[in-house]
């Protein structure tokens, strides 16, 4: 378990993203947790890597005390594993890990979709259609992380169009392991492509305001969530 120190290219690569360069002291503190999770979520960090709260302190240019809250939250939200005496390492992905977080995703993403096509607009309909053109052009590509980008998106759109804001809270402190398992699956040869072919079916029936569109997404967790275990499996053996 005791794998280097993360890679300065991968970590510095998300705080760019997240801060610009003349940014304060303050803007430089509030992107430690988005960037340390957009680095485990991405897979630059890999499972089992440790996270030296000194070294991550010292490279970001901040005090250890706001690196040591966002190892926090990041074990909260279980993607980091905080072992005593040894420190922070990335967790590993196991198949309970995946059964727990599917189960729920299914009882909220399901339930979201009934309800998004009992209250969809057609402002949501063409918002809908967009994604979905934006996913069609990733695919033709070959581009997954553009894909999942999206798909990121579209997920966060059907809880937004419930039009239940505790529904889409509850679906929000997931946000972290779930895109984490959504970039691992689309790793897989073929995921990317069947995976937007059930996404076209759920979006129509949407537009059709058909009940069908629940079940069609319970369809597309059920898949997500074996491929994403055969992955573990995989890993488990190398």
């Amino acid at each position: 378990m005791s794998r280097a120190a993360p890679r300065s290219d991968a970590l510095d690569r998300h705080v760019r993203a997240l801060a610009a360069p003349e940014g304060g002291a303050n803007l430089r503190q509030s992107v430690v947790l988005p960037a340390l999770r957009e680095a485990i979520v991405e897979g630059d960090l890999v499972a089992g890597e440790r996270l030296s709260e000194t070294d991550l302190a010292r490279r970001l240019g901040v005090s250890r005390t706001p690196v040591r809250e966002a190892l926090g939250v990041l074990e909260r939200e279980r993607l980091v594993t905080v072992v005593p005496r040894l420190g922070a390492f990335v967790r590993t992905v196991t198949e309970d890990d995946v059964d727990e977080i599917y189960v729920v995703r299914e009882a909220l993403e399901v339930l979201a979709t009934r309800l998004a096509v009992e209250r969809v607009t057609p402002v949501g309909l063409a918002l809908v259609d967009e994604s979905v053109a934006v996913m069609r052009a990733a695919v033709e590509c070959n581009d997954h992380r553009a894909y999942v980008e999206e798909l990121d998106r579209f997920y966060a759109l059907i809880m937004k169009l419930s039009g239940n804001s505790t529904l889409e809270l509850l679906h929000l402190s997931l946000l972290g392991p779930v895109r984490r398992l959504r970039r691992i699956s689309m790793s897989r040869p073929g995921r990317m492509a069947r995976s937007f072919e059930q996404l076209e079916r759920i979006a129509a029936a949407l537009a059709r305001r058909d009940p069908a569109a629940a079940d069609l997404m319970r369809e597309q967790l059920v898949r997500a969530r074996e491929t994403v275990k055969e992955a573990a499996r995989a890993a488990a053996d190398d």
